[in-house]
């Protein structure tokens, strides 16, 4: 009988250690699930050189049963789930986050080397348009779908021209020519619409334009021209890492310097522009189609964004709202640096504007 007792308690004993040794592990396992950090995973959609965008793959694993909660991108935004896609458009070292129900956050890394590099040469296309012609060295032109022409300005090192830089009686400080200074410098060139703004209908809107063989926008103030180039890139539809603006002073008297550099002395001759008996459709001076832009001469003046306070310091109480336009026009004949300031409300049967679009 002691025996017997002496097995059945040792047999009880070996049980109760089995089942604390069991519960001890289980209790470990969860103790070590509750503390794991998530597991991030990055992979690239292409591998290939000279992409436009990559997608960047990011899927993330857990061994705690409450699993994910967040997954953080690199434009710091959060959302939920294990799995994301993140498109990228630049090369450069892209760092991702993961917070899971446990409170344990995670983090990985990875570096995109494959994006096409832009530069003056290599242009930026936005998406939804089409390369239909030239190239850098003669006018490399884009097109949208419904037909809005841009001819790319090449600036190899990254700095835009302005000739009234030292001359206090003109400012250009506005918004938009900041903006290009800084697109410029970081992508090497600029896009100038190809033609004079037209008017186009838009299911029932008019909106800026500029496509070939149409009457020019004309009998418009300096505000109603600047927004109206403004508005093209949002009434189009282009992408949201591009702008279109009023051309400025940086981007116009750049584009004479690269004109300039082809065909000699054209921003200073009258050989070139339509200064008939009157404005003729965009693009029909064939003698103003240099390096794929044309009528930047004459045929209609052109609004910039640049101020005149000439009149100002002179003590005037008028020059508070003067804008610099360009050019000659039909009956003035002046040439495409032609240079001279007026009231913003002014508007003139040939005056007209054009706009500009950069990265």
């Amino acid at each position: 009988i002691i025996a017997v007792l002496l097995v059945l308690i040792v047999v009880v004993l070996v049980v109760a250690m089995f089942i604390f040794k069991k519960d001890s592990e289980v209790k470990q396992q969860e103790y070590e699930q509750a503390q794991s950090v998530p597991e991030i995973t990055l992979t690239l959609s292409s591998e290939e050189a000279d992409q436009d965008s990559v997608k960047i793959i990011v899927e993330v694993t857990t061994e705690d049963p409450e699993g994910i909660s967040t997954i953080t991108l690199p434009d710091r935004t959060s959302i939920s789930g294990v799995k994301a896609a993140y498109e990228v458009t630049e090369n450069g070292i892209y760092v991702f986050g993961s917070t899971g129900f446990n409170g344990k956050y995670a983090s990985a890394k990875i570096e995109v080397s494959n994006i096409r590099k832009l530069s003056a040469e290599n242009p930026y296309v936005p998406e939804g348009f089409d390369h239909i012609g030239g190239d850098v060295n003669n006018g490399y032109v884009i097109s949208d779908k419904v037909g809005n022409q841009f001819v790319w300005v090449p600036v190899p090192n990254g700095i835009l021209t302005r000739n009234t830089m030292l001359n206090t009686n003109f400012e250009d400080q506005g918004a938009n020519a900041t903006e290009l200074v800084n697109s410029v410098a970081k992508y090497y060139g600029f896009y100038i619409a190809r033609f004079e703004a037209c008017q186009y209908d838009l299911n029932g809107t008019i909106v800026a334009a500029s496509m070939a063989g149409k009457t020019p926008w004309r009998n418009i103030d300096f505000e109603t021209a600047f927004q109206a180039a403004a508005d093209m890139s949002v009434a189009f539809g282009y992408p949201k890492d591009v702008t279109t603006s009023l051309i400025n002073s940086y981007a116009w008297d750049t584009v004479l310097e690269w004109i300039d550099k082809t065909v000699t002395g054209y921003s200073s001759s009258t050989n070139f522009g339509n200064y008939g008996s009157s404005f003729v459709k965009t693009g029909e001076t064939k003698s103003d189609i240099v390096l794929n832009v044309c009528d930047l001469a004459g045929n209609v003046r052109e609004w910039t964004t640049e101020k005149d306070k000439s009149q100002v310091s002179a003590g005037s109480t008028v020059g508070k709202g003067r804008r610099v336009v360009r050019g000659g026009g039909a009956t003035l004949s002046r040439p495409a640096s032609g240079h001279t300031g007026y009231e913003e409300s002014t508007t003139n049967v040939y005056w007209g504007f054009r706009a500009i679009l950069y990265k």
